[in-house]
């Protein structure tokens, strides 16, 4: 069970001498989940809510993807790595090179754009990105692999939303 809700009051039990917090939720549903789990020891995780990021970005996104790789000849996931590699995240780690191939293939396991790449730091020093997936951007990661996806639309005359609505799109992920 996964849900939304608020504390409304932390205190002692006075019988148990333990801790008591009461949560009111939004939806009255939970009341049938809850009865089949009362008196039965259980995990329990609280965190702080947020509001999740706007799913008509990465919507947008991904139909921006179909569409360049439609006119391309390839595949939506060559076209998503593409554009992650180049306006994507990355973090730079330092390891022995033969553990490097077993880590990026434990990497990947995150998802579509987490892949890792060899490379050479300014030190001449061999290193290797890990790049992070679209899942973990913030508003300003997402707003640069869509631009770069735009990017690419408008050199293969793709049309894309007026700036506008693009604007306000954006403005929604958080």
């Amino acid at each position: 069970m996964q849900c939304t809700a608020t504390i409304s009051d932390i205190g002692i039990d006075y019988k148990t001498n333990k801790a008591k917090i009461t949560f009111l939720f939004d939806n009255k549903e939970v009341l049938k989940q809850a009865e089949e789990l009362q008196d039965q020891k259980l995990n329990v995780e609280a965190k702080k809510w947020y509001k999740k990021r706007s799913l008509n970005a990465n919507a947008y996104l991904w139909l921006l993807i179909e569409k360049i790789a439609e006119k391309l000849n390839m595949s939506r996931i060559e076209v998503y790595k593409k554009h992650i590699y180049d306006a994507g995240t990355y973090q730079e780690l330092q390891m022995p090179e033969e553990t490097m191939s077993k880590f990026a293939k434990i990497w990947s396991n995150n998802g579509l754009g987490w892949f890792c790449e060899k490379a050479i730091n300014q030190y001449g020093e061999i290193i290797l990105r890990a790049y992070y997936g679209s899942s973990s951007y913030d508003t300003k990661e997402m707003t640069r692999l869509i631009n770069s996806v735009i990017e690419d639309c408008r050199e293969q005359n793709i049309e894309t939303m007026p700036e506008g609505e693009l604007k306000s799109l954006l403005e929604q992920w958080h």
